[in-house]
This record gives structure tokens, C-alpha cells and sequence, in this order.
């Protein structure tokens, strides 16, 4: 499975992804090895960006930009990231890092039983965990769709995740990390975008592409993500005041 389709998915994979830190919380972090150092570094994939920016050519500087202004038009998310690592605002955690649904495990009637593929786990922030499922849970379509018209915000999708992951991790995080809830999907979004771009620009080293421009395309599915997910940030805000004691959840249809 590599698409969420309903409100149960969405919960249960949140819930086990919480429940994996959650189970975590007293382990000393400084133990773990970081296996893709900066992975989820927001300030790193900007530096690389403007470091791809100065030496791209001219054509692809061209072809992307529009996109290069929207990085800079959403730089105030960044500003918000560095904001909150510098000042230590939030702590470090053992983090899963690649919660997309193909790695969580489920019985037959949609029940989540553990999460699988451990080779990211790393000392990190919660941001990550749920952010990345923000970013690949919440529109039907994924990261690989070229029709933009296909990208929107599902928000039961969200709602499913906010109550799935608070219902393990409700009670272990800080007061700063509960307000950063929803920063977190804006933080992975952007910083996904971020990261195609950077690789269009430089030439498509690092991921691998179907046909000419296709990580441009995937940036600019990402921006337009982004661009839905922040016309719908204060519905979120009263989807997490509206789901503050409303366990157990029942589902209804999509």
C-alpha cells in the first residue's frame, strides 16, 4: 500500500508512528548513530538550493523560475525553523524519519500493528515524523503527479492524523512542540520542494527522473501542496481544538 485511502489508515499509521516514539522517550538519543546526518535539515537544503541557484544555467534558471521565487516567498518558514532549533525550543527525540504509509504494518480489518524499515532512525525532531506524513498522507495525489489540479487537502486526512499521533504522544510532548504541529507540515513541505528543486537545478544528480523536467514537475507539485496546505492552516487549528478529548475516533466515510 503507497496511498492512504481512508480516515482509519491515516489514524492507525499516525498512532504507530507516535507509539514508536512514545515507547522511545526515555532512551538515551546519544547512543543512536545518525545514519543520513542532516537528513531533515531545513537550513542545510536551503544553503544547497542557493549554492545550485549560483551555478545553474540559464535555461533551467528559466524553466524554474517561478519556483525560485517561491522558495523565497515562503522563506519565512525556514525563519520559523531556525527560530526553533537555535533557541533549543524543541528536543530531540528518537525519530523514525520516512513515515510513508508502505511502512507500517496492518492486519486485515485496517488495524496498524508496527512500523517497518528502520534504517532511518535517528536522533531527531517530532517535526519530521509528522510533518512527512502531513506531506504524503494529505492529498490524494502524491509527489509524483503532474496535474496540479489533482493536488488538494483532505481534512478529515489530517484530522486522522492529529488524533491518531496525539493519542500516543499527547502526553510526552512539550507545550512548544503541541503549538508546532501543524509548522511541521509546512517545514517537510517546503523543504521537499525545496530539494527537487535544488536538484533540477543542479542538473538531476541525485534522484532519478522518468523524462526532461520531471523534478521540476515534482517541485512544482510540492509548492502547490504547500500552497493548499496554508490556505487551510486555521481550519486546522479548529480541528485540534474541535479533537482535544475525543478519543476513541469512529470513521466515517472519506
Amino acid at each position: 500500500m503507497n496511498v492512504i485511502s481512508g480516515e482509519k489508515e491515516a489514524f492507525e499509521a499516525a498512532r504507530q508512528f507516535g507509539r514508536f516514539t512514545h515507547l522511545l522517550k526515555d532512551f538515551d538519543i546519544s547512543k543512536l548513530e545518525y545514519t543520513l546526518t542532516d537528513f531533515h535539515n531545513l537550513k542545510l537544503r536551503f544553503d544547497q538550493f542557493k549554492t545550485a541557484y549560483q551555478n545553474a544555467n540559464k535555461e533551467r534558471l528559466d524553466k524554474a523560475f517561478e519556483e525560485i521565487k517561491e522558495v523565497y516567498e515562503y522563506y519565512y518558514i525556514l525563519q520559523t525553523y531556525n527560530q526553533l532549533i537555535e533557541n533549543n525550543e524543541i528536543p530531540l527525540r528518537v525519530i523514525h524519519h520516512d513515515t510513508k504509509i508502505s511502512n507500517v504494518l496492518f492486519d486485515d480489518k485496517q488495524n496498524g500493528l508496527c512500523v517497518i524499515d528502520l534504517d532511518t532512525i535517528m536522533p531527531g525532531y517530532y517535526l519530521s515524523d509528522v510533518g512527512d506524513m502531513m506531506r504524503t498522507y494529505l492529498s490524494p495525489a502524491n509527489e509524483e503527479e503532474a496535474d496540479l489540479s489533482k493536488i488538494y487537502i483532505r481534512e478529515n486526512i489530517f484530522s486522522a492524523i492529529y488524533k491518531g499521533y496525539m493519542s500516543e504522544m499527547g502526553d510526552v510532548l512539550s507545550e512548544a512542540e503541541k503549538r508546532n504541529f501543524i509548522f511541521s507540515g509546512k517545514m517537510m513541505i517546503y523543504m521537499q520542494a525545496i530539494r527537487f528543486l535544488t536538484d533540477f537545478l543542479n542538473n538531476d544528480v541525485y534522484y532519478g527522473t522518468g523524462y526532461p523536467g520531471h523534478n521540476l514537475a515534482r517541485a512544482k507539485n510540492q509548492f502547490k501542496l504547500l500552497s493548499e496546505y496554508v490556505k487551510t492552516e486555521e481550519r486546522f487549528r479548529q480541528l485540534t481544538i474541535s479533537s482535544q478529548g475525543e478519543m476513541p475516533v469512529t470513521f466515517g466515510s472519506k
